[in-house]
């Protein structure tokens, strides 16, 4: 079996990947603070925000996330445009699996470590606000996207492959 080591184009790029998919799931966990600003905003100014303020800076918020998500997978993509030879754009699928694996790794445990702390108001609550459920939620879908990227690692390769036009 002939290996392949990685060059700096390809470590780079795979990193790339990598912090996109993390940002992806930041988007999600940071909604709810943002939530939370409002109600620090009406609570100081002692007067409601109108719904369309909230949707349309939630909607800015999610755009210039995706944007940003979309520019960092089109830096990757750059980074392994710029390879000098074939040889050096390809990179082993057992590599590439094992690196996907590990950031599934981190985000799984990352999400172990903070949902049960997200889910401390339930007993306390009277009522659920919005805020409340959003922090849980966003650490399930870090989770799921964790075990995802562990368990089916292959499906992400041909992701990515396909994203880059080689598939």
């Amino acid at each position: 079996v002939k290996r392949q080591s990685m060059n700096s184009q390809q470590v780079t790029a795979i990193a790339l990947r990598l912090i996109s998919i993390w940002l992806l799931i930041q988007l999600v966990l940071n909604l709810p603070s943002l939530v939370l600003v409002f109600s620090s905003i009406e609570q100081y100014q002692q007067q409601e925000i109108p719904q369309g303020a909230y949707v349309g800076i939630i909607a800015a918020f999610l755009l210039i996330g995706f944007v940003a998500v979309f520019l960092i997978n089109k830096a990757a993509t750059s980074v392994l445009a710029r390879a000098k030879t074939d040889s050096e754009k390809s990179l082993s699928k057992d590599s590439q699996k094992v690196l996907f694996q590990l950031a599934g790794l981190y985000f799984v445990v990352d999400a172990i470590v903070y949902l049960p702390r997200s889910l401390g108001f339930i007993p306390n609550a009277t009522e659920i606000s919005v805020s409340n459920v959003l922090w849980p939620v966003g650490l399930v879908f870090q989770l799921t996207i964790g075990l995802w990227l562990v368990s089916n690692s292959s499906f992400w390769l041909n992701l990515f492959q396909k994203l880059r036009g080689r598939a």
